[in-house]
């Protein structure tokens, strides 16, 4: 007896899992179309460096050939709330592969299988496999944040990777969902010429840098150590099980936008100093993971130590009340913004060691500082000596 479809829901973070059995041609047809403006598939997989990797992926070409099941490769898709809604009407496999045929491809990711998916499309160069049968799982969200939490808690790859990679199976979706939600920041891709020079651009491969340390709550983040990355991927886990966290976060890098822009009006050309004009945020990530991190701390809460649900988003609302008062006061007083700033006392003390290699730290306890006063402060002096 051959089962059509299986059709499982998350009631947890509001997401669908749906099983089907595919065709070896008609999925490689699809992820190679999903794919074609990424680099093509092969463009997809990680170099295998070591004798083991090596060895395993010719075994594993070795058995698809001779006809050998392996276990289900694992899709993410984010789809519209409204699309979303019509996956309980779905009934049969036909049904659910013509809407899957109606998704953007950038909202298709491979997040368990990529080994896999490569070893099948190598063995279908030797033989001729395109008719045996594989089983595909597709976990299908509204929202990127659903998708996040799965994947950490869930992912079973036989290839471990690090937060990172995971996080940039998905990262196309965030960048989608953070375009259209956010109005004050414009995300130039990686593959666009142009690099950040107006008020709110911030380039693509920085944002992932953000989202990264928004959740683990800490500036600096060594993903080579396998223990830190461990603790990390807890510390997201425990980030991501609120369902507001990445809504959260893309309201932050709009107020990160929203100061960049509020900045801009100060401009001082005679000055030879690192930090000069508005372009505090555009001229350095550092700044801008400090800002991110703090905003991270107060409202998530430290790392073991989490605060609830309620607690984040009442927190947040507190912080988003205290900018807005804060921008309100740098529009109305535009012509004092030199000496709000006050980048002569910043370029002073971020020329000194060891606020010089310390520069994510140094701009982390500013804006905690900040975040801390309400953002009343008559200028920001005070938080440029906080470190």
């Amino acid at each position: 007896m051959t089962i059509d479809i299986d059709i499982l829901e998350d009631e947890k973070v509001k997401c669908y899992s749906f099983m089907v059995q595919l065709s070896v041609e008609d999925y490689l047809n699809m992820v190679s179309r999903t794919f074609e403006n990424r680099g093509g598939l092969e463009g997809q997989r990680d170099t295998l460096k070591t004798t083991t990797a090596i060895r395993i992926r010719k075994r594993m070409v070795q058995d698809i050939e001779a006809g050998a099941l392996i276990p289900p490769i694992v899709l993410g898709v984010i789809v519209s709330p409204n699309t979303f809604s019509k996956l309980k009407t779905l009934k049969d496999r036909d049904s659910f592969l013509a809407l899957m045929q109606e998704i953007d491809s950038d909202s298709i990711s491979i997040i368990d299988g990529m080994q896999r998916t490569t070893a099948l499309h190598e063995a279908r160069k030797k033989k001729d496999i395109s008719k045996n049968k594989i089983r595909i799982e597709y976990w299908i969200a509204s929202q990127v944040n659903s998708l996040t939490y799965r994947m950490l808690v869930l992912n079973t790859g036989q290839v471990p990777w690090n937060i990172r990679r995971q996080i940039e199976i998905v990262f196309r979706s965030i960048i989608k969902e953070l375009k259209q939600k956010s109005t004050f920041v414009e995300i130039l891709e990686i593959n666009d010429e142009r690099r950040s020079s107006s008020p709110g651009q911030f380039q693509a491969d920085n944002i992932i840098e953000l989202f990264l340390v928004f959740g683990a709550r800490k500036e600096k983040i060594d993903l080579q150590e396998r223990l830190a990355d461990e603790f990390m991927r807890q510390d997201f886990i425990e980030s991501a099980a609120n369902s507001n966290f990445t809504n959260i976060f893309y309201e932050v890098i709009n107020y990160l936008g929203k100061f960049d822009r509020a900045i801009a009006t100060y401009k001082d050309e005679n000055s030879e100093e690192y930090f000069k004009d508005g372009n505090l945020f555009r001229k350095s990530q550092p700044a801008c993971v400090g800002f991110v991190t703090a905003i991270g701390l107060s409202v998530l809460g430290r790392p073991g130590s989490d605060h609830s649900s309620e607690r984040q988003n009442e927190k947040w609302n507190q912080i988003k009340n205290d900018a807005d008062q804060m921008l309100q006061r740098i529009s109305s007083h535009s012509n004092e913004i030199r000496d709000f700033l006050d980048f002569p006392t910043l370029n002073e003390l971020i020329g000194k060691k060891p606020a010089k290699s310390n520069e994510r730290e140094f701009f982390l306890q500013a804006f905690k500082t900040l975040i801390e006063e309400n953002f009343k402060v008559d200028n920001m002096t005070p938080c440029w000596r906080a470190y």
